[in-house]
């Protein structure tokens, strides 16, 4: 079950990143050849960009949260014994997980707020919500993510990287995952 969410989640995060990456360099590009080339420009299209690079950013974060790639002081926990390092893990991942919730909570009342005064995104033409939803969509992602790690932490609680029991249950290896 936990293999098959993660696969599932994995194969969302990495169509997300690589489509979105290359929509924003392909706009990018675009617009260079029209501004310098023929005098001209799509006046939408930097805001389409910039759009479609958050999205892809913001997919890969939530990719990083499985891999350990988001900052974080790790001396604390090498430094404790197995008991106060069980205990400040478990710390660690509850308070990500209930940041992300709160920010799931904030993200989806803005959205339905947009989304009832039917605001239009100035640059883009279309209404507001649609650039927005990737907000509550990645703190939905991120909240699954760090969910994951703390019922693989349960089942391995003294691990001392959080990730390890996580990449352990699934059967992912980190050079295959491409992880630490």
């Amino acid at each position: 079950m936990l293999r098959t969410l993660d696969r599932v989640l994995c194969g969302i995060e990495t169509v997300m990143m690589v489509a979105m990456t290359l929509l924003g360099l392909f706009g990018a590009v675009l617009q260079v050849v029209l501004r310098y080339v023929f005098n001209l420009g799509i006046h939408w299209l930097e805001a389409g960009v910039v759009t479609a690079l958050v999205w892809g950013m913001l997919f890969a974060a939530a990719r990083a949260v499985r891999e350990g790639y988001h900052p974080r002081v790790e001396l604390l926990a090498m430094a404790l014994p197995k008991g106060p390092r069980i205990v400040l893990n478990f710390t660690v991942l509850l308070l990500s997980l209930g940041l992300c919730l709160f920010y799931l909570k904030d993200t989806v009342f803005y959205a339905n707020f947009v989304a009832t005064i039917e605001l239009s995104h100035p640059e883009l033409g279309v209404p507001f919500l649609w650039p927005y939803v990737v907000a509550p969509v990645t703190m939905a992602l991120f909240s699954l993510r760090y969910a994951l790690l703390i019922v693989a932490l349960i089942r391995d609680p003294a691990s001392l990287e959080l990730e390890a029991p996580f990449r352990a249950r699934i059967g992912a290896t980190a050079q295959a995952e491409g992880g630490k």
